[in-house]
């Protein structure tokens, strides 16, 4: 099951992964990148960065319409060669 995530178009958010429990001790994030599929017939909302550290990549979201939907994928690669992609879901939801 894919994780769903909230926000409202006005909302720049950042969403934190993770990823140290797919991690080996010595092994570090040495490159993350992220995109948004649309699930909705569009989307409007973008992928402003991608920031990491060691064990967490964080992914900065904004802008989009009130009822899209998207698969948010955030590929990271590691020191020692690994490779990963989470995946979460986001709604895009008006506050009423």
């Amino acid at each position: 099951m894919t994780d769903l995530m909230q926000k409202a178009p006005a909302d720049v958010l950042d969403f934190d992964i993770d990823f140290a429990r797919w991690l080996p001790s010595g092994d570090r994030i040495v490159s993350a990148t992220s995109t948004i599929e649309e699930v909705t017939a569009t989307m409007t909302a973008t992928v402003d960065q991608t920031e990491f550290t060691d064990t967490i990549a964080t992914v900065w979201l904004s802008g989009g319409a009130d009822g899209e939907a998207g698969l948010v994928k955030t590929t990271i690669t590691t020191d020692l060669g690994r490779t990963k992609v989470f995946c979460f879901n986001i709604k895009i939801r008006e506050c009423h």
